[in-house]
């Protein structure tokens, strides 16, 4: 099968490859993604951010409640909770803010990613979500399970179908399609 994409291609310090299919930063449609996600998924990936010298790596063990307030979405276990700007909702634009702090906190762009890793680093590829704010940092990366490794984190044979969700929400909000194991 042919891949129609228009995924944009990074390399890597360490030579492997990390191929993005942006879509829009909308608050609305990013907030039903994460909420699917969260609500319906929660038990299936691994989400942090993911920076040089620093991998926050979290797993669910029951459903986290997801809200939204004032432009943020919040993911809360009960024990921990975090907050994500999307921007603006019609209460927080009610209030005057300072523009350029609103800039900085929104969510400036989105995409869905497959690592290709030929051999370099410690997994053969991974498939995710990831968001970054208006100053280029990220805020989170979201992992979907990987077809290389079970529950525990065993390497296993290549079990394709379970990157059925992450192609299925890649396809819903980008407009990609095509296999994400080539």
């Amino acid at each position: 099968m042919e891949q129609t994409t228009d995924a944009k291609v990074v390399v890597n310090v360490d030579g492997s490859r990390t191929e993005y299919d942006d879509l829009p930063p909308e608050p609305p449609k990013l907030e039903r993604l994460l909420r699917e996600i969260f609500a319906q998924h929660w038990d299936g990936i691994t989400v942090g951010p993911i920076l040089q010298g620093a991998a926050y790596e979290l797993q669910y063990s029951k459903p986290p409640k997801v809200s939204m307030s004032a432009g943020y979405l919040t993911v809360d276990t009960g024990e921990y909770h975090f907050h994500l700007y999307l921007g603006e909702q019609e209460e927080a634009a009610a209030r005057p803010g300072n523009p350029e702090l609103i800039r900085q906190r929104r969510v400036s762009r989105a995409a869905f990613f497959r690592d290709v890793r030929d051999d370099k680093g410690c997994m053969p590829g991974s498939w995710g979500f990831r968001m970054w704010n208006g100053l280029g940092e990220q805020m989170i990366t979201i992992f979907f399970p990987n077809p290389y490794f079970d529950k525990q984190g065993r390497m296993e044979e290549p079990k394709w179908e379970k990157l059925q969700l992450w192609e299925r929400l890649r396809a819903e909000y980008t407009g990609s399609s095509g296999p994400g194991n080539t």
